[in-house]
């Protein structure tokens, strides 16, 4: 009797090169993990530094020092998006999905790319608020300069999540 050779399996290729891109993204965790940290203790600083020197008492520099504020917390927000993100495709499997697996990851890669491209607005625009807030220190040229970056990002906000394609 001959005895039937089981279906070939698949490559192991996949899998060592998934298994190596995971591990390639430990030390960039770890390097968002301590700037995260670093932010932190910048954030505070910029409160002890506003509470230390009565800036507080002043309304406008109150505007500019939340706006500031805000500003870092959408960039924390970011950093842990992307973390977060880097995270779970360090932990997902093309097992776990079979033949799902390519596109729970374009359905996971296009949220991500909402979430990035909203919060980058979000930044740009408490930066040109602040901006515009300090004019006095600014010339005419780099406000329609940041207006101008600000616009371009708006555009593309527009074309990556108003206009979806269909690939």
């Amino acid at each position: 009797m001959s005895e039937q050779k089981p279906a070939a399996e698949p490559s192991n290729d996949f899998d060592l090169a998934h298994r190596l891109t995971q591990l390639a993204q430990i030390p960039m965790l770890i390097g968002l993990s301590v700037g995260m940290v670093l932010f932190l203790i910048t954030f505070f600083i910029d409160i002890y530094d506003a509470i230390a020197t009565y800036e507080f008492l002043d309304r406008k520099k109150t505007i500019l020092l939340i706006l500031n504020l805000l500003d870092m917390v959408f960039i924390a927000n970011l950093v842990v998006m992307v973390a977060n993100n880097t995270y779970n495709t360090f932990k997902l499997k093309a097992s776990a999905y079979g033949e799902g697996f390519i596109k729970e990851s374009e359905r996971a890669y296009r949220r991500m790319k909402h979430r990035i491209v909203s919060t980058v607005v979000i930044i740009a625009s408490i930066h040109v608020l602040s901006e515009l807030l300090e004019f006095s220190q600014i010339n005419p040229l780099q406000v329609a300069a940041l207006l101008g970056f600000h616009l371009v990002l708006l555009a593309t906000y527009v074309v990556t999540n108003v206009f979806r394609t269909n690939d």
